[in-house]
Formats: structure tokens, sequence, C-alpha cells
């Protein structure tokens, strides 16, 4: 047997051999010609290559189309975490808000009570709030007071307004978180 006739019949039998279906004779035949023949390891090395890319290929897509899932869940997770937490927050901003900073009561009746030596006010809040603080600002016979007021709880009991002011000067007019409720020309206590 010459060999180019051996490379031919080597060649066709190549295909087999990487898929592993000839006879234990064929294979080793195949395996002796490939060690001696430069040119059919370079055609059995060239005929496996692609084989390989294509599953080196597949698993590198298979690894990438996993990562993919993997982040778009994590991204689904944070963006849940997320959306979770400003919808907390909202009605938790709100809350401390109005218990630790608390709000301006407008709807309060008053009686302002005016005298040269005091300026007395009481009232009462609403239903399950109760006073924070007053603070009082006299300038040109004018006394603003701001009271603020929180919703009561455990710790904080109910209080209505039960204030006394000492002016300095002649009071002429007494605002309540921005409304005039007394006016010295009037007399008395005005309706908000």
């Amino acid at each position: 047997m010459n060999k180019n006739l051996s490379c031919e019949i080597i060649r066709d039998l190549l295909p087999s051999y990487i898929d592993h279906v000839l006879s234990d004779v064929s294979v080793q035949a195949v395996e002796e010609h490939v060690r001696e023949c430069e040119e059919c390891t370079k055609i059995l090395a060239d005929m496996r290559l692609p084989e390989e890319t294509v599953q080196e290929k597949l698993q590198q897509e298979r690894e990438i189309n996993y990562l993919k899932k993997v982040k778009r869940r994590h991204r689904l997770v944070v963006c849940g975490i997320l959306t979770v937490v400003v919808l907390l927050a909202i009605p938790a901003v709100e809350l401390i808000r109005a218990v630790y900073f608390g709000q301006s009561v407008l709807n309060m009746d008053y009686d302002v009570t005016v005298s040269e030596d005091q300026v007395a006010i009481k009232g009462e809040v609403l239903e399950g709030h109760t006073v924070k603080e007053f603070s009082f600002k006299e300038q040109d016979g004018v006394l603003n007071v701001q009271i603020i007021c929180v919703p009561s709880a455990f710790f904080r009991q109910q209080k209505d307004v039960d204030e006394v002011y000492r002016p300095k000067d002649d009071i002429q007019k007494v605002y309540i978180n921005g409304d005039l409720l007394w006016e010295k020309e009037a007399g008395a206590s005005l309706v908000p």
C-alpha cells in the first residue's frame, strides 16, 4: 500500500474516528498513521477544532444566558425592595413629621383675654392631639402666637391650650397661627 492511498483511506476514516464509531483495529490504524503523517495530523486537528469551538461557544452562551437571568432577577429584587422602601418611607416620614415636629393647628376655638399686664389664651385642641410648643413674638404692639400640636400618644397625653403671656408693650392685636383673634379696637376676641 502506498502512502497516498493510505492517507486517502485514513482521511475517509477521520470523521468516524472523531465520532468514536470505528472498530478497535481501525482506531489503532488511524492513530498509528496520524503519529507518522504530519499532514493527516493537521487535518485531524482542524476537524476537531470546530467541534470544540462550537462546544465552547455553546457553553459560553449557556453561562452568559444564566448570568443574564441572574442579573435580571437581581435587578427585579432590587427594584422590588426599593419600591417597598419608598412606599413605606412616605407614610413613615409623614408620621415622624407629625409626631416629632408637629403642625400648626388652625381649626381650634380659642378664647383670648387681654389685660394691661397679660394675654391669656385658652382653647381645646382636636381630639387625639396635644400641644407641643408655644412661641410668642411681640413687635410694635402686635403679638404673634405660634401653637404647634402633635398627635397624642401613651408617652404624650392630650394637653389643651392654657397659656399666659406677659407683654412688654401695650398690645393692639393678637394673631394665633396667622389668624387675627383679638384687636384692641374691637375690645374682645374676634371669630377666626
